[in-house]
């Protein structure tokens, strides 16, 4: 055991030696891609209800910082990356119809960890793999409906697969494409009911890094 253990220290400092650190200092927008969906939502006793509609997700900002591993034409690339997005619906009182749907806005801040195993051709740049989002902070305006209750979960995860190209071994352009393994919106809760979106977000993410 002590002989596999000495080893695997060997041979990570040699791969550490080799390699060629790079420092990444990122920013970007991106796009959430969830259809609109309406809910019929009833209280306990079934004497109230409303409609809950999720209307869209607008444009949402992030930045941070990252550490990419080179080794000839591959590259590991783990990130700490802060992301804020913004969520738009509408409710509609059954009991007043004569009220206009109102609006209601939540935002909401993740910490996005990915880890991005690459492969470099060029100025071209192709990689993919996972990433963590954890939960740290939200702001919503459903917090006044009757019932309402959210349950953010501590982290979640997903995958990330892009393409980047590199100018002057100093700037970076990227584009991803995001999955998630859990639903969109199941944070929302009604009178101790979960809403279904059937749906599992996805996001498009623009990014511009500087390479040091």
């Amino acid at each position: 055991m002590r002989r596999i253990i000495v080893f695997i220290i060997f041979s990570l400092n040699a791969y550490y030696c080799h390699a060629q650190l790079d420092f990444t200092v990122t920013g970007g927008m991106h796009s959430i891609d969830v259809g609109p969906k309406d809910f019929v939502v009833t209280n306990k006793s079934e004497l109230d209800s409303f409609k809950f509609s999720f209307k869209n997700a607008s444009y949402g900002y992030h930045f941070g910082i990252g550490l990419r591993i080179n080794l000839n034409n591959f590259y590991l690339h783990p990130e700490f990356i802060f992301n804020s997005n913004n969520a738009h619906f509408k409710v509609n009182n059954y009991n007043v119809p004569q009220l206009v749907d109102s609006a209601r806005d939540e935002k909401y801040q993740y910490l996005d960890i990915p880890l991005m195993l690459g492969v470099k051709f060029n100025i071209i740049r192709l990689y993919a793999g996972p990433v963590a989002h954890i939960f740290i902070n939200n702001n919503s305006e459903l917090t006044d409906i009757d019932g309402y209750n959210d349950k953010f979960k501590t982290a979640s995860f997903g995958y990330q697969a892009g393409i980047g190209f590199e100018l002057f071994n100093l700037i970076g352009i990227d584009i991803r494409h995001e999955g998630n393994f859990s639903q969109y919106g199941d944070h929302i809760n009604f009178f101790g009911s979960q809403l279904n979106f059937d749906k599992k977000a996805s996001r498009l993410i623009g990014s511009i890094s500087l390479i040091f």
